[in-house]
């Protein structure tokens, strides 16, 4: 696949230097190597020593002319999204 592999490169670093909340856990995998169809944004909420919930953005074709700005915002939406879910659980 002829994905824009340095896009997502200069997405993987950005992850990394951005302050996310410490119980969310975000990797980004790459076809060459971790086997996905596309690259794959694991977004992970920790409970304590075990994983909880986990959502994905799967990036297809769609997303490879959008710039990093808007990669990084579609991970933090779900992010949020993830974390007011949990809270949404909690209240009940």
């Amino acid at each position: 696949m002829d994905y824009p592999r340095e896009k997502f490169l200069e997405l993987s670093k950005k992850l990394k230097s951005m302050a996310i909340p410490p119980e969310v856990d975000v990797e980004l995998l790459l076809p060459e190597e971790h086997g996905v169809d596309y690259p794959t944004a694991v977004i992970t909420y920790l409970e304590g020593d075990e994983e909880g919930p986990t959502k994905e953005i799967i990036f297809n074709e769609g997303y490879w002319n959008s710039s990093i700005e808007n990669l990084l915002g579609a991970i933090m939406h779900q992010i949020k999204s993830l974390m007011e879910e949990l809270q949404s659980f909690e209240g009940e």
